[in-house]
């Protein structure tokens, strides 16, 4: 009768077990990890990818027409003068996009400084999931309507609608409900803000 308390108990075992098996039912490594990785890992990934993450990560796709975020602030100024932007403490390369609306300040959205693409683009990593976001103009002017910072009509007469076949079918499901119905969406965020 063995001992099952002693030291070495498991390692005998090991071996025993070892001893008694065929060479040829064990699969190399490599093959046995990758099917793993395929089998079980690859599914609970997918649920963290979008579905066009391809395009979004896609930089020269997603590039459009560059625009300094100077320039930008500039013009959504112009649109709304109660918008203002201050350097964020937690993100030293982002602005901070706010708006003075009754004495009360409302964060929109950060923007980054510098040269901004038009479409925001995402980077990925070695697993091709999302590792951070950089935010094109366009999101900024979107989070913008959103808020009920900017009306449709600013936005479509100063910037229009995106022209390069590929981009703008992202652009068009984000703005459907402000194309449709843009008055009740507007006041409503309005009245949301001051209540």
């Amino acid at each position: 009768m063995e001992d099952l308390f002693a030291p070495d108990y498991f390692a005998k075992k090991l071996n025993r077990l070892a001893a008694q098996t065929d060479s040829k039912s064990f699969e190399p490594w490599e093959e046995a990890r990758a099917r793993y990785v395929e089998q079980r890992i690859e599914p609970l990934l997918d649920r963290y990818r979008q579905s066009d993450q391809d395009w979004f990560s896609d930089f020269n796709r997603r590039r459009g027409v560059c625009l300094h975020s100077s320039d930008l602030i500039f013009k959504l100024q112009r649109l709304n003068p109660h918008l203002f932007v201050q350097q964020q403490v937690n993100f030293p390369d982002d602005w901070g996009l706010y708006l003075d609306c009754g004495g009360r300040i409302q964060y929109l959205s950060a923007v980054p400084k510098g040269w901004m693409t038009e479409f925001s683009y995402g980077i990925m990593d070695d697993r091709n999931l999302p590792v951070e976001e950089r935010r094109g103009w366009r999101t900024v002017v979107l989070f913008c309507l959103m808020k009920g910072a900017l009306t449709w009509t600013q936005v479509l007469k100063s910037f229009g609608d995106p022209k390069d076949g590929y981009n703008d079918t992202r652009w068009q499901e984000a703005t459907r409900d402000i194309r449709h119905g843009e008055d009740h969406i507007w006041f409503r965020n309005q009245r949301n803000l001051h209540e």
